[in-house]
């Protein structure tokens, strides 16, 4: 009995063995990138830009994969990776001055600190990109989606971003003076102490966003969907436009409102203060708010 016992045990222990091999070898497996870029693309591109796109340009359907590549501190200015599959590339301090990223898949990529001015980067897939500190000046974001990504302290001077969806994006601290947002889609977005001096954001979608601090001045926001925004305390908005805005539930406490253009702009339900100042110079007031069926909230 005994020896028979001791054989069981050990058919016992063998088995057990087998399922924690297979049980490890699955979560290698699972946590194993399921994608790699083609290396021979990367060694073509370290032979020149020029000659890389004249690679393009003799291969138009060839298909670009350099997804999780490592591009950091790269001198790639003028080159093209349009259409390419760029998915976690970092490019983390790159020059990418007048590339073109137009189309490319760039989810979840490393942007931080690059320079990618005047570059094109038109109905691309940046959602939960890194472009935290980064260069923009003048580039081309037009239709793409940028979701959930980080553009902390990134300098987007005249970008432009006419219909991206940049919801739920972080640019605290930004710069996006004179850049064109025309109907872009910014629900939820962090615009806290981000420089939007003369910025164009007619009918943009800016519900729920966060603007305390912006700097507002001479901003464009006609036809605007406000509703639910954070303005409060915001001390530059003069001479910004909001004709025919909506603020409905905006939060308008402290807000500094003098010269801003306010014609046929919708203040249902939005906090006003005595702190708020009010596009004729005047503070806030709880009659003001019930012409305008706005709350007054001390």
């Amino acid at each position: 009995m005994k020896v028979l016992h001791n054989m069981f045990v050990w058919q016992l222990l063998k088995s057990v063995g087998k399922i924690l091999a297979v049980v490890l070898c699955c979560h290698v497996f699972l946590n194993m990138p399921v994608f790699a870029y083609d290396a021979s693309l990367v060694a073509k591109i370290k032979q020149g830009v020029d000659s890389w796109n004249q690679f393009r340009k003799d291969n138009p359907s060839y298909v670009i994969d350099l997804r999780m590549a490592d591009f950091r501190n790269a001198n790639l200015k003028g080159i093209d990776f349009s259409k390419a599959k760029l998915k976690r590339v970092n490019f983390s301090d790159a020059n990418l001055v007048e590339a073109d990223l137009s189309g490319a898949e760039l989810e979840e990529a490393n942007l931080k600190g690059v320079n990618l001015s005047r570059g094109r980067v038109s109905d691309a897939d940046l959602s939960e990109a890194d472009l935290s500190g980064g260069f923009f000046i003048e580039t081309d974001f037009s239709r793409s989606v940028m979701t959930r990504t980080n553009l902390q302290k990134a300098f987007l001077g005249k970008a432009k971003m006419g219909e991206a969806n940049l919801s739920w994006s972080d640019f605290k601290n930004a710069n996006l003076d004179l850049a064109d947002l025309t109907d872009a889609k910014l629900v939820g977005v962090n615009l806290e102490k981000t420089g939007l001096f003369a910025a164009a954001l007619s009918g943009a979608d800016l519900r729920d966003a966060s603007l305390v601090g912006a700097d507002l001045r001479s901003a464009y926001l006609s036809k605007a969907d406000l509703r639910g925004a954070d303005l409060s305390f915001g001390e530059k908005m003069a001479a910004a436009s909001l004709n025919n805005a909506n603020l409905s539930f905006a939060n308008l406490a402290g807000t500094d409102l003098k010269g801003a253009e306010t014609r046929n702009t919708t203040f249902f339900g939005a906090s006003v203060s005595a702190k708020t100042i009010l596009p004729n110079g005047s503070r806030g007031s709880a009659a003001w708010a019930k012409t305008k069926e706005a709350q007054f909230v001390k």
